[in-house]
């Protein structure tokens, strides 16, 4: 009945002060909707690219050309023999224009063996149509964003040529236009943005076709296939060794790994700073509190006249903010989950050069999270309200009962 009786008494005191209420209340839901907002957004685009990056292959090493290194078929074939590679292709990526929907477009263009593509990528899905052989050279396979336009509408089906137009930078600065004209034998289901390779804009095609298409004598890189994520520090250190800084070395896994810590020290920075609101809001409370308990000095007073004991003046007092702050915690979350779902369909454009790449993603609004705000939103109440409920559980019940 205490309990109950708690309850009631803190909803009435703060209904018949509703106006200070109400602006106490908007004070102490600015923390959750803060944290909801900035945390759910930045775990859900975080959680996102570490994911998308681990979708590329956990087991997949690039070894790349540099400016004073081309790697070759020697390189290829002493890449093999490392211990826990299981499997290595060449590849060649450049970038490429041509008309999509009425428009010319960047694309990118890749030539690599495509059992090993598929097999190193395995988030990689056929969406129409079949993967080419090796030796059907005027043939590619497609990404979603190239055989449909901006509006989802198809533009290329399989069966239909595309004309790319690359230009390529020769020695001595002089340009090297081509137009390679490709059939479509398959298309890729949506992949979604990435951060490092966008499927969705990319033309796959064989390293026998850029051979003979695009005139490619250098290959940009090799692809290491590794028999076990845990081999992956091995593999690239053994690299490393072999070669010094001669060729840049890439694991998809060291990437995952280092976005990974980013997203936790961006988050911890989130937190942080959404505690400044939660500060602010114990303020509010407090001084909300302090002026209520002085209003009630004299009620105070009739309290303690008619049985209530100093414990219990400080638990009605601490109510009426803990009841505050869940009223406020339940505004600050709904507005908070709606703020990160309209913050999030925005989405997240990283830009690099010419190209664009749009990612979207769901706010991670998850149990913890608003677990946590909740706990924080009460501890702001308990906090604000425990020096005010002190101060009425000390006041002399003579003192109160002669209070103007």
């Amino acid at each position: 009945m205490f309990i109950s009786d708690i309850i009631r008494l803190a909803m009435k005191t703060l209904s018949e002060k509703k106006v200070r209420a109400i602006l106490t209340i908007i004070g102490i839901a600015i923390g959750p909707l803060a944290l909801i907002t900035i945390n759910s957004v930045t775990s859900g685009y975080s959680r996102y690219i570490v994911q998308q990056i681990q979708g590329f292959g956990q087991n997949l090493v690039v070894v790349m050309s540099t400016e004073e290194y081309t790697v070759t078929r020697d390189d290829l074939e002493l890449l093999k023999t490392i211990n826990g590679v299981v499997d290595a292709s060449p590849f060649y990526s450049t970038q490429g224009t041509m008309r999509i929907g009425g428009e010319e477009k960047d694309v990118f263009i890749y030539a690599v063996d495509y059992d090993f593509l598929f097999k190193a990528i395995p988030s990689l899905k056929i969406g129409e149509g079949e993967i080419p052989s090796s030796t059907e050279i005027s043939k590619c396979i497609v990404g979603h964003d190239i055989a449909y336009n901006d509006e989802g509408k198809e533009v290329y089906k399989v069966g239909d040529v595309i004309s790319i137009r690359v230009v390529k930078v020769k020695s001595g600065g002089k340009l090297e236009i081509k137009h390679v004209s490709l059939a479509i034998s398959a298309i890729l289901e949506k992949y979604g943005g990435a951060a490092l390779l966008n499927p969705d804009k990319t033309i796959f095609m064989s390293m026998n076709g850029a051979e003979k298409l695009l005139g490619v004598k250098k290959w940009s890189g090799i692809l290491l296939y590794v028999k076990d994520p845990s081999m992956i520090n091995n593999v690239t250190n053994t690299i490393r060794n072999i070669y010094g800084r001669s060729v840049d070395v890439i694991s998809f896994l060291a990437f995952a790994q280092i976005a990974s810590s980013i997203s936790n020290a961006v988050n911890f920075m989130t937190f942080s700073a959404s505690l400044a609101a939660f500060a602010v809001a114990i303020a509010g409370v407090a001084a909300t509190m302090i002026t209520s308990v002085i209003e009630r000095t004299r009620e105070i007073g009739v309290m303690k006249a008619l049985g209530f004991t100093d414990g219990q003046v400080l638990v009605l007092i601490i109510a009426e903010g803990i009841v505050m702050s869940l009223i406020g915690a339940v505004i600050g979350i709904t507005l908070g989950v709606v703020g990160a779902y309209a913050l999030a369909s925005r989405g997240l454009v990283i830009s690099s050069g010419t190209s664009k790449i749009v990612i979207n993603a769901q706010p991670d609004i998850n149990v913890f999270n608003v677990s946590l705000t909740i706990i924080l939103t009460i501890m702001v109440g308990i906090v604000g309200s425990i020096f005010p409920a002190y101060r009425a559980a000390k006041i002399p019940p003579a003192v109160a009962l002669r209070y103007e």
